[in-house]
C-alpha cells in the first residue's frame, strides 16, 4: 500500500483495475440515459428507395424540355407504391415521404401547379433531383449509428427506432453499496441523541450515484454494531455491489476504524491519503473485481473525494472515459486562501458573452453542507501552493457531471 499519493496516481491505481461491466440486451424504450456497450451500424439505406419531399408531381427532368405541360398517370395516396414508370410529358401524384416512379427527376410542389383536367402545368424552372429524398441521403447500410461508450438520448432513440431496433445492448448498470461508520452516526431518518449526528453522507452518495448512472444496492450505518458485525456487513455488500463505498473513519485518529475494517475483509489496499484538500483521507482497496472507496466523514471532503475517485470508477464501469472534462474559465469572485496541498474548490460554470465563467460558493470548509447547496457543477483545481484567487483570474476546472446545467 502507498500512502499520500498524488491524484492521478490514485486514480490510475484504481481504474488499472476497473473492467468495464457486461452488455445487456434492454426495450429500446427503457434505454433513455443508458450507455451503448457495441458499435451499431445502420442495417439499411435510410430512406430504403428515393421518396418526395414534398406533396405534389413527380415529373421527369431531361433539361430539354419543351413545355412544362404533363399527363397525370396516378395520383398515389399515403403507403402506395408507383403503379407505373413516367417518361416525357408524363407525371404522377405523390406525397411527402412516398416513393417515387421509375423516370421521376424532381418533384413539383403541388401549389405550384395549375390542374386542367388529366394534366397538369407548371410556369418556373425545375432541376434534377429538386424536392427529392434520394436513397440513402440520411444513411447509407453500414453507417455508425452509435458507438459503444455512447449514451443515449432521444435523437439516438429516434435514429434506432428507424431502423427497428426494438431493443439496444447497453452496459449493465453499476451497483454501488454505502456504509457510514461512525459509532455517533445514526440514519437521517432517526432523532440523534446528544453527542449522535444523523447521516447526511450516505444520501448524498447516493444521490451522486444514482445521478452518475448507478443503481444502489444498499444504504447503511454502522453505528454501535461490534467489529465483527461490521465487518460481516461489509461482506454482504460486497457480495450484492460492483463498488462500496465508506464515509467516515478515515484519519489516522484512535476511533477511526476504515482502513483496519477493509483489511479485515482481505481486500487489497492500494493506497491511503492523497495530496488533495479537501479529501486528502481518502482510501482504496480492491476486493476480488469490486472496488472499495473509503471516502472523508466531513460533507464536503467526502463529496469532492466522490467526484475525484469514485465517479470516475463508475464510469468507467459502464464504458465511458472516467476522466471528466477540463475547461478554462475566468473568475468571477475571489478565494482568499493560499498555499498548502492541491485544493479543490467548489464552483458554478455559466456561460456569458465574453466566455466561460466560473462563481465559487460560499461554505467551503471540509465540514459544511452549504457549498452543496447551490446546485456547482464544476470543481476549482488550484495547484500546490497556489497564491489567493482575484476576481477575474483564469482558472482550471473540472465538470461533475456530463449534463451539469449551465446558467445563460
Amino acid at each position: 500500500m502507498i500512502e499520500n499519493v498524488k491524484l492521478e496516481e490514485a486514480q490510475g491505481d484504481i481504474l488499472s483495475l476497473v473492467i468495464q461491466l457486461p452488455g445487456e440486451s434492454v426495450p429500446l424504450a427503457q434505454a433513455l440515459g443508458r450507455v451503448i456497450h457495441n458499435d451499431l451500424y445502420a442495417t439499411n439505406d435510410l430512406p430504403v428507395c428515393a421518396q418526395s419531399a414534398v406533396d405534389g408531381y413527380a415529373v421527369p427532368v431531361s433539361g430539354k424540355e419543351a413545355c412544362f405541360r404533363y399527363l397525370v398517370k396516378e395520383s398515389l395516396l399515403p403507403g402506395q407504391m408507383p403503379g407505373f414508370g413516367i417518361g416525357p410529358g408524363e407525371s404522377t401524384g405523390v406525397v411527402t415521404g412516398g416513393p417515387l416512379p421509375a423516370g421521376a427527376g424532381a418533384v413539383i410542389p403541388c401549389e405550384s401547379v395549375k390542374c386542367d383536367g388529366e394534366h397538369i402545368s407548371f410556369r418556373g424552372a425545375i432541376s434534377l433531383g429538386d424536392n427529392i429524398k434520394s436513397q440513402g441521403e440520411d444513411f447509407c447500410k453500414g453507417d455508425l449509428l452509435a458507438r459503444g461508450g455512447d449514451i443515449v438520448n432521444p435523437g439516438t432513440v429516434g435514429v434506432l427506432a428507424a431502423f427497428g431496433m426494438n431493443e439496444v445492448v447497453v452496459s449493465r448498470v453499476p451497483r454501488v453499496a454505502i456504509l457510514g461508520l461512525g459509532k455517533e452516526v445514526v440514519p437521517c431518518s432517526v432523532a440523534p441523541l446528544p453527542g449522535q449526528i444523523r447521516d447526511c453522507n450516505g444520501p448524498l452518495l447516493a444521490a451522486f450515484a444514482q445521478r452518475d448512472g448507478a443503481f444502489v444496492t444498499a444504504m447503511e450505518t454502522a453505528g454501535a454494531k461490534s467489529p465483527s458485525n461490521v465487518k460481516s456487513l461489509l461482506e454482504n455488500m460486497l457480495w450484492q455491489a460492483d463498488m462500496v463505498l465508506t464515509t467516515g473513519g478515515t484519519a489516522s485518529g484512535v476511533c477511526d476504524q476504515a482502513m483496519n475494517m477493509v483489511r479485515q475483509t482481505g481486500a487489497r489496499l492500494l493506497f491511503w491519503g492523497v495530496r488533495i484538500k479537501p479529501g486528502s483521507h481518502s482510501g482504496a482497496a480492491i476486493y476480488e473485481n469490486k472496488v472499495i472507496i473509503s471516502l472523508s466523514g466531513n460533507p464536503a471532503a467526502c463529496a469532492a473525494g466522490y467526484h475525484l475517485l469514485a465517479a470516475p470508477v463508475l464510469r468507467a464501469l459502464q464504458g465511458l472515459g472516467p476522466y471528466p472534462k477540463r475547461l478554462s474559465a475566468v473568475c468571477k469572485n475571489s478565494f482568499p486562501k493560499k498555499g498548502g496541498p492541491r485544493r479543490f474548490v467548489q464552483g458554478i460554470l455559466s456561460c456569458s458573452r465574453s466566455g466561460l465563467e466560473v462563481t465559487i460558493v460560499p461554505g467551503q470548509k471540509s465540514s459544511m453542507l452549504r457549498g452543496l447547496l447551490n446546485n456547482g457543477n464544476v470543481l476549482i483545481d488550484l495547484p500546490a501552493g497556489h497564491r489567493p484567487v482575484e476576481a477575474g483570474a483564469k482558472v482550471q476546472v473540472i465538470l461533475l457531471n456530463p449534463c451539469a446545467h449551465w446558467e445563460q
